[in-house]
């Protein structure tokens, strides 16, 4: 790998492209308008001259994945295997960007990077696929994060709208994770990206685990308001959405003792939030 290797990122109009561009300057960046990565002749045409590829390029609106599970094969499966099979051509190396819901959540510890996945819903399934075809490649990584924010929509961005407007907020309490910050993920992604880790690795937010009710209230304080927060589980909260809610995983903490062994940079997420919501005020 070039000690300044030429990097190419798919996906970059998302909270973690608009993140590594703070990060990156010398990146080429690519966002769904330039490169539509379910279209396997432009990734060929764009990948060109990559020496890492850091594939972010998704649908990750959940609950969207659960009514149109094509077209989330589409984009997170196929278009992944568009960009593994056009870097691998390239001679470029892929870093993937996953998530924690291509587990189903009944583990009681942490998730390691060789426990066995089962997603629950349709996200996690075309997810899952898509580090299949990228692990095919020597030297490839899957970066498997959690309950990312930044710049763009979020859970902590709407949660603090609704909370000024006033609105009742009703939350799950039942889901457990790691929230992480766009920016502090994009920070992991350089230095893994002039390093020579492959495989699988988990990099979130460090700090003990929190659910979604924990965040939503953490943060509504952090932003001076008090608005209360009713604490539902999952199969309530389910019965009155009113729409397709996709199944999430109960428990989706991963472990992050591989990342810190190898001195990826993670930093404390209580911290992150305390700073993104001062940076949106």
């Amino acid at each position: 790998m070039p000690a300044d290797p030429a990097v190419i990122v798919t996906g970059a109009g998302g909270q973690v492209g608009l993140a590594l561009r703070a990060t990156l300057p010398r990146g080429r960046f690519l966002a769904h308008q330039e490169l539509d990565v379910t279209d396997r002749a432009a990734v060929w045409r764009g990948l060109k001259g990559a020496d890492v590829v850091i594939h972010l390029a998704a649908m990750t609106n959940v609950d969207e994945c659960e009514r149109d599970p094509a077209r989330a094969l589409a984009v997170n499966a196929e278009g992944t295997r568009n960009v593994g099979e056009a870097s691998a051509h390239h001679g470029a190396r892929v870093i993937y960007v996953s998530t924690d819901y291509v587990f189903d959540g009944t583990k009681r510890d942490a998730y390691l990077e060789d426990d066995p996945p089962a997603p629950l819903n349709q996200y996690g399934c075309s997810k899952l696929k898509g580090e299949r075809y990228v692990a095919v490649g020597p030297g490839n990584l899957i970066v498997r994060t959690s309950w990312v924010f930044g710049e763009g929509t979020n859970f902590i961005r709407s949660i603090l709208s609704a909370a000024r407007r006033g609105t009742s907020l009703t939350v799950v309490n039942d889901q457990r994770g790691r929230p992480t910050s766009a920016a502090d993920l994009a920070a992991a992604l350089v230095f893994l990206a002039i390093s020579d880790v492959s495989g699988i690795l988990h990099v979130t937010g460090d700090g003990d685990p929190c659910s979604w009710a924990d965040l939503a209230e953490l943060a509504i304080s952090l932003a001076g308001l008090a608005t209360p927060v009713e604490r539902i589980d999952s199969v309530a909260y389910r019965g009155t959405a009113g729409r397709v809610v996709a199944p999430r995983p109960p428990s989706s903490v991963l472990s992050l003792e591989k990342a810190r062994r190898l001195g990826v940079p993670l930093r404390d997420w209580r911290s992150s939030v305390h700073a993104y919501v001062k940076e949106l005020a």
